[in-house]
């Protein structure tokens, strides 16, 4: 599947902040390992750095269906490191592979939401819950 890159995102590790938003960048390296200069703890912290987990990828078409529904979900909120088009999240499946360029990835899971998605203003604590519902089955 080729895909277009519409946003490249990361999060340095910064002391006493998650990973979200991450905030989009002009360019980065992208390894096995992930992408340079983002810091992942879960992936860190719970997945002992596994490589599938290294990218954390996510469409156009699920943002603004998201807009659509009342989240007003901006690039990078739901921590994806590329945001892509061309390609419909409901066409992804674990295995497939992705190409943009020079870049190929693999799907290797689906991305489970966590409450830290509560630090936006749109969601909070007072809705967090309903928010994970809404996109379980539909992050990264």
């Amino acid at each position: 599947m080729t895909g277009k890159i519409v946003s490249i995102n990361i999060k340095p590790k910064t002391k006493g902040q998650r990973g979200i938003p991450k905030n989009r960048v002009d360019s980065a390296e992208i390894t096995k390992s992930g992408v340079s200069t983002d810091f992942n703890i879960y992936r860190y912290e719970s997945k002992n750095n596994t490589t599938n987990r290294a990218v954390l990828i996510y469409t156009m078409d699920q943002i603004e269906q998201l807009n659509k529904e009342g989240w007003p979900v901006n690039i990078g909120d739901l921590g994806e490191n590329l945001t892509i088009s061309d390609i419909k999240y409901s066409e992804l499946n674990i295995g497939d592979n992705l190409v943009s360029g020079k870049l190929r990835l693999e799907i290797s899971e689906i991305c489970n939401p966590c409450t830290n998605l509560s630090v936006f203003p749109y969601v909070g604590e007072e809705r967090v819950t309903e928010f994970i519902k809404t996109i379980k089955g539909r992050r990264g």
